[in-house]
């Protein structure tokens, strides 16, 4: 007989291996099938078999695959197809994508064959019940239930609690979950005694109900012409744009198209950004769907998301997913829509560890693939989504009119440095802010205070010398903590107590400059002692359960003032909230990076509408030194086209996307000179091979982090030129220069479409 072999995909940044498949398992294979293979001398690994063929392969010695690990596949065909996929479109290896796709439990190894079987995850074993041989015809069934009935009535009542429950959940051949039902266990024996029940064991499954609509929203005028858009842009296109402002009722849409799919038995992906910034849209799904509403992200358990992940791979369809970007990888069997919530967010992008990819972006590709459609929605769509909408490769939808009652928030520009000059500010607070938040607090209203920095201050400076403290590690200074009295790094956590004397002229005592959230927070409780003020940043997420403290306390009013960084201006809908204040746009508008306006304009308009969701008319405050900057204005008017329109000009002028395809290369060594001097060795490659669309090797905005320095080569691809093609040659050099000995030891990441 021929021998046959596998390839198999292992959970290690490396590409299939070939293994021999014994003659024992050749009945059991097939692709997808998870099993277990040595690799190396003492290590056994959990792999997945993404080919089957009798090509016997170049190696010295071919391995012979140990077992498989479980009888159903742990991959469908095309979840492997979207791993190969995601593999080559963002250059990193198939076992980088399997990695973060399947659960935990799912992908055991160990370090010999005996212990990988103890690690094998199972489910475990249930009592189920089913009807006894003798009643199993409904003329055997009534006659013992008449028997049962004048002395017997709580096993009487057990047995048509029993029958209901085979009725309605429509389980073949009678059979019930012992745990279904809520007899007594002396009550359920006498019934397996008497012969009217079985009782037998079967694999735990993970029940969860059928997902359907319980309450039905009427819609406005607005909403229901926006439906219609996007139902018959689904005609003509796999994508529609659903770019709605903030407060305008997307998610009720969202929630009918969705049903529509499960009502046809097909399921629904619903990716946003943030699960734990998004208790309130849980609560309104769990609302609008029951119990049918499948939750995954990866602050669950791991049995959590193990078993639905097995689960959904058992399942026909007719399921609800609301997750994160890592529930694009699970198992989703008949999709019929993919929706992705303020697809504009960047954590829809992974940025570290590999594989670096952007949710968003692979479920377009996996819903077109798939034959089902992706619905992109936001107040503020990314400049790559709206261009594409713009160019017609994606369809259109507009919702311009707030739900209900509630209408935009009145907006002010409040010019900073002639506040300043007129004494009317006071700790980094205008007068213009300061009387909203007053007349807001007296009408029993709340009050929202974005800082895009947390801590104290920014920075300490010795006002004598201008020496100010750095991180030894990473270069930049670090964050002033006025609690404990603290300086950290943000970036890799290094922290000092504060000098009480300038260590460099031994003089002066160096001041906290600038201000962060944790500032704000005091200086607001100063001005307003009858308040309660609150605040969420990321010193605060650390724990969840604070978080959702802060969350729950504003939400419910009992919190009247909530601060925060960029965590507060996403999907919120807090109704009390009057006043919006945006501490100091201009640090949005000095990132270095091209994207920074686009950022700029997203966060105010974004912050902005979280005021005024109820029929209160909302105020927002920007307070600026830059009040005629064309962003801050756009804005401060809402007008995301003029945005669009500028942005879309100077990017095709500076090339940038959409324009054209970025992929950036960071390379990363402990020597600075030897990374330099690699950065500049690959540029000048690269740029032999690709041509003009490579940049010089430069060092990035922070080219220092925990002792490693960091240098920057970004390609640029023309959209008339092949990604396949650049890729391949970037792949090249790449392996050129980490093969020569000098370089070898050099870090090198590759980002594929940098956020």
């Amino acid at each position: 007989m021929e021998q046959l072999f596998a390839d198999i995909i292992l959970p290690l940044a490396i590409q299939p291996l070939t293994f021999v498949v014994g003659e024992e398992w050749r009945e059991q294979i097939s692709v997808g099938s998870g099993v277990a293979v040595p690799l190396g001398k003492q290590k056994v690994y959990t792999g997945i078999v993404c080919r089957l063929h009798h090509n016997t392969p170049p190696y010295k010695r071919i391995r012979e695959i140990s077992g498989i690990v479980r009888s159903e596949p742990l991959a469908s065909v095309g979840q492997i197809a979207l791993w190969e996929w995601c593999a080559e479109y963002y250059m990193c290896t198939i076992g980088e994508i399997m990695r973060i796709a399947l659960p935990s439990l799912l992908k055991p190894s160990a370090e010999s064959d005996d212990l990988f079987s103890e690690r094998v995850f199972s489910l475990g074993k249930e009592q189920w019940l089913r009807l006894g041989e003798g009643v199993r015809t409904e003329e055997a069934l009534s006659c013992e239930l008449e028997k049962l009935l004048p002395r017997r009535k709580a096993q009487y009542s057990a047995m048509m609690e029993f029958c209901g429950l085979t009725e309605e959940m429509g389980l073949e051949c009678g059979e019930v979950p012992r745990s279904a039902l809520g007899a007594s266990t002396p009550v359920i024996a006498k019934l397996i005694e008497g012969g009217l029940l079985e009782s037998f064991t079967r694999e735990r499954t993970p029940h969860y109900n059928t997902a359907h609509l319980t309450h039905n929203t009427t819609l406005t005028e607005a909403q229901e012409v926006a439906l219609s858009k996007v139902r018959e842009g689904f005609t003509r296109h796999h994508t529609m744009l659903l770019h709605g402002i903030t407060g305008s009722g997307k998610t009720e849409l969202y929630i009918r198209l969705a049903n529509e799919q499960l009502r046809a038995g097909r399921s629904v992906l619903y990716l946003i950004p943030e699960l734990a910034l998004s208790e309130q849209l849980i609560g309104r799904l769990k609302e609008a769907f029951g119990d049918g509403l499948t939750i995954y992200h990866s602050r669950m358990t791991a049995r959590a998301r193990t078993e639905i992940y097995i689960k959904l791979s058992r399942s026909e369809g007719g399921e609800i997913i609301v997750g994160t970007r890592s529930a694009v990888l699970l198992p989703l069997n008949n999709l019929g829509l993919v929706i992705v919530d303020e697809e504009h967010d960047t954590n829809f992008k992974q940025e570290d560890p590999a594989p670096r990819f952007s949710a968003r972006d692979v479920a377009v590709w996996m819903a077109h693939n798939l034959g089902c459609k992706t619905l992109l929605g936001s107040a503020t769509p990314s400049m790559e989504s709206f261009y594409n909408a713009y160019t017609g490769r994606y369809g259109y939808a507009w919702l311009g009119e707030r739900y209900g009652s509630g209408k935009l928030p009145r907006v002010t520009v409040s010019d900073t440095i002639k506040s300043a000059k007129r004494g009317e500010r006071r700790d980094h607070i205008g007068k213009e802010l300061s009387d909203a938040i007053k007349e807001a607090l007296a009408e029993g209203r709340q009050v929202m205070l974005f800082q895009n920095r947390r801590g104290f201050a920014p920075y300490i400076e010795c006002p004598t010398c201008g020496w100010s403290a750095r991180c030894p590690h990473c270069g930049v200074t670090l964050t002033y903590y006025k609690k404990g009295s603290r300086l950290r790094c943000n970036l890799c956590g290094y922290a000092i107590d504060s000098p009480t004397r300038c260590p460099s002229c031994h003089e002066g005592e160096p001041l906290p400059q600038g201000f962060g959230t944790e500032k704000i927070e005091e200086v607001i409780s100063e001005m307003f002692p009858e308040a309660k003020v609150v605040r969420l940043d990321g010193d605060i997420a650390t724990s969840g359960g604070r978080m959702r403290s802060v969350i729950r306390s504003f939400e419910s009013g009992e919190a009247d003032i909530l601060v925060g960084t960029g965590m507060i201006t996403k999907g919120f809908d807090f109704t009390g909230v009057k006043v919006v204040g945006v501490l100091n746009a201009d640090n949005l508008l000095s990132r270095p990076d091209f994207r920074a306006e686009e950022r700029t304009f997203q966060t105010i308009v974004q912050i902005t509408g979280r005021a005024g969701r109820n029929d209160a008319e909302g105020h927002t405050i920007i307070q600026t030194a830059q009040p005629d900057n064309h962003t801050i204005i756009q804005a401060a008017r809402g007008d995301y086209l003029a945005m669009a329109r500028t942005q879309l000009r100077d990017r095709e002028a500076f090339s940038y996307p959409p324009f054209v395809r970025l992929i950036k290369l960071t390379l990363r060594h402990t020597s600075p000179e030897l990374v330099v001097r690699g950065a500049r060795h690959l540029a000048q490659k690269l740029r032999q091979m690709i041509g003009k669309g490579v940049s010089d090797a430069h060092a990035p905005a922070v080219s220092q982090i925990a002792d490693n320095y960091y240098m920057q080569i970004l390609v640029r691809i023309e959209r008339s030129e092949s990604p396949a093609d650049t890729k391949c040659l970037i792949r090249s050099a790449v392996g050129d220069l980490l093969r020569d000995k000098i370089y070898r030891h050099i870090s090198l990441v590759i980002d594929v479409d940098p956020q």
